[in-house]
């Protein structure tokens, strides 16, 4: 795995509405900020690529968006890539 992912701390990963990101969701994060496709983070995080799907789709919903685009834009403002 990616060495600049920082560890995983609940508290760190609030989206200050009660939502927390799980540990998965951080790591997709973190692979989506480096530009890769679901199948290329499929193969890095060991998973099916329709997990990580599953992952984006639930990472539009916790950030309140449409697309992955703004995903990143959310992540950015929240100092989370």
């Amino acid at each position: 795995m990616n060495q600049s992912i920082r560890p995983y701390q609940k508290e760190a990963y609030s989206l200050g509405d009660g939502t927390f990101l799980s540990e998965r969701q951080v790591a997709v994060l973190n692979q989506l900020a480096q530009g890769l496709s679901n199948k290329q983070i499929a193969h890095i995080l060991g998973v099916a690529e329709p997990t990580i799907k599953m992952h984006v789709s639930s990472l539009l919903r916790a950030f309140k968006v449409q697309n992955r685009v703004q995903i990143l834009l959310k992540a950015k403002e929240k100092n989370f890539v």
